[in-house]
């Protein structure tokens, strides 16, 4: 049995690993509409949604207020789970390979204000302050992820916004 791995950065560039080195991680993702307008985190040369990396002892609900708030300013209460997808990811910066899961959730704001006060020093590198955009602005702009489902997603969103 071959116990190699093929991980990707966000820039889809290839790492083979030996399987038994990935680390386990779980990132919870808050999708928000409000106006026909979704909320992105603009992060590298594209855009991700506002959410981050459960840390030991949360729930993932916690994770995802948590995130969410930290990246936006927003607070936020979860509404529908999208979709649960994995990812094998290569960290550049950190050189590691994890095996993601990604967790997507619909989620309504309850409170705050966008700012990036939350951001820490990492994010700081690579991220830019969220802000609302309409949906055909994802279509036309790369989603910085690992594996390939922004069509997936906005075709998820589109059914969410076309049923509001």
């Amino acid at each position: 049995m071959d116990n190699k791995t093929i991980t990707h950065d966000v820039y889809n560039n290839e790492y083979i690993v030996d399987s038994e080195k990935l680390d386990i991680s779980v990132h919870l993702y808050g999708i928000a509409i409000k106006n026909n307008k979704i909320l992105i985190s603009p992060q590298y040369d594209g855009y991700d949604y506002p959410g981050g990396t459960a840390k030991k002892g949360e729930t993932h609900i916690e994770t995802l207020i948590r995130e969410v708030k930290e990246e936006t300013g927003y607070i936020v209460e979860p509404i529908q789970l999208l979709n649960i997808y994995t990812s094998f990811f290569h960290h550049k910066k950190k050189n590691k390979d994890y095996q993601s899961y990604m967790i997507y959730y619909f989620v309504k704001i309850v409170d705050g204000e966008i700012s990036d006060e939350g951001f820490d020093e990492d994010e700081k590198e690579y991220a830019k302050t969220a802000k609302w955009v309409d949906i055909d602005y994802l279509k036309n702009n790369r989603h910085a992820c690992s594996i390939n489902i922004a069509d997936e997603l906005i075709e998820s969103i589109s059914k969410i916004v076309g049923a509001e």
